[in-house]
């Protein structure tokens, strides 16, 4: 009898091995980022000067990644981020470098504390059976939302059957944890409150139709669209390719008066409702792609979710640290309106890009030309370099960051270059 129970524990072992098997893997990066503004002019708001500012910053990732079972996997991870140039310091009303790393406001994000340079940005267990169902819960960084970028405190889920998805997103707070942006998690442009996203992806030959909702509770309902067609969805960088995408929004905002104003976005007037409109026309011949973009807001339609995240897909916070946001572009302010030219091409390791945009809207107006240039060394090692053209009008009537109301337009050069290398393990 014995013998037998000790061949079944033994059989039972065996066949258990591949579903309890345990994997490990860590990884982790170093990297350096810089921004270095082109005009240095000493900070002075009565002669209406308002420079743009130079950083540096030197970031260390390590994660644990752990597979429990087939498709159950585990993270957990930290980061310290620190600043090792700030120009503001000299150029007047600094430090301001904390506005980009270590910025903290607590898990509500509305009461300002101490700068904090390290946090754990992971830490979730995620679990994926056959892209049929799955789900994300913890600290983990998101993917493929219009509206919400970056990390996450909460909670994501699908389910996926015959070219349906349905998918739902829980934020309890929201995290930047990144070489250029480092914020810990909290509540920033929620108001104190949590977060809600939910939508219906259909999927066909190349089109996609996904109806979406996001929720902020007593705060804003959001109801929109991402319409995408591609001619060619598993394009692998030969022959031809073209891709439509069109993103609308379409926020109602909640316990407002007609002085209600929106969190960040340079405080203007919220209002009661809004609208933004997203087009963006790609094509790809073989390794190269071009195309343009048009993004217009009717009303403050960024005022409170708009700069979770955005499906421009390029950096909206190339502006000024002196002005609103910080460093905010107006492309995403009241009423603006921005039109995108774009072409560029990948060359085995090495990938540019050119740029171009002309923003206008009742605050100002903005024109950049931009040059992106990445190359990866090898496995291990990266770089990237950005040259940006900016010019930035804001309008009499209005304000920049703190200083006065403008008496006459200011014309302000925003121009800069950024630049970052990565060493990962």
């Amino acid at each position: 009898m014995k013998t037998i129970i000790k061949k079944t524990l033994y059989l039972i072992s065996i066949l258990s091995l591949p579903l309890f098997s345990f994997d490990y893997k860590v990884r982790g990066q170093a990297s350096s980022f810089s921004k270095i503004g082109f005009d240095g002019k000493k900070y002075d708001p009565n002669k209406g000067i308002y420079p743009t500012e130079s950083y540096a910053t030197m970031m260390g990732e390590l994660d644990l990644d752990m597979n429990l079972a087939e498709g159950l996997n585990i993270t957990i991870g930290g980061m310290i981020n620190g600043i090792v140039y700030d120009s503001t310091l000299w150029q007047g009303d600094g430090p301001l470098a904390t506005e980009y790393i270590g910025w903290y406001a607590g898990h509500s994000g509305q009461i300002q504390q101490q700068p904090r340079f390290y946090m754990i940005h992971n830490a979730y267990i995620s679990y994926d059976y056959q892209g049929i169902f799955g789900f994300k819960a913890g600290r983990y960084e998101t993917t493929g939302y219009d509206w919400f970028s970056a990390f996450n405190q909460g909670v994501e889920a699908y389910v996926q059957y015959s070219g349906i998805k349905i998918w739902g997103l829980f934020s309890d707070a929201r995290a930047s944890a990144y070489n250029d942006w480092f914020w810990p998690y909290g509540r920033y442009y929620s108001t104190g409150a949590p977060f809600f996203a939910a939508g219906i992806k259909y999927s066909k030959n190349g089109l996609s139709v996904s109806p979406y909702i996001y929720y902020i509770p007593e705060s804003l309902n959001a109801p929109g669209f991402n319409i995408t067609y591609d001619t060619n969805p598993n394009f692998d960088q030969k022959g031809f390719r073209m891709k439509t995408t069109i993103v609308g929004l379409f926020p109602f905002y909640s316990q407002t008066t007609p002085t209600s104003r929106d969190v960040i976005v340079f405080g203007e007037l919220l209002g009661k409702n809004a609208q933004t409109l997203f087009i963006r026309q790609q094509f790809d011949i073989d390794n190269y792609s071009f195309g343009g973009i048009v993004y217009k807001n009717f009303g403050n339609a960024n005022g409170k979710i708009g700069i979770y995240g955005d499906p421009i897909a390029y950096n909206v916070w190339t502006g000024s640290v002196y002005d609103s946001g910080p460093s905010l572009s107006n492309m995403i302010g009241k009423d603006a309106l921005s039109w995108f030219l774009f072409v560029g091409s990948q060359i085995k390791d090495f990938n540019w890009q050119l740029l171009g945009r002309i923003t206008t809207s009742p605050r100002a107006n903005e024109q950049s030309l931009a040059l992106y240039l990445s190359y990866a060394f090898n496995k291990h090692i990266d770089a990237g370099l950005k040259l940006e053209y900016f010019n930035d009008t804001t309008h009499k009537g209005y304000h920049i960051g703190n200083g006065p109301i403008l008496q006459n337009n200011n014309k302000s050069d925003r121009s800069h270059a950024m630049v970052h290398i990565t060493y990962t393990f």
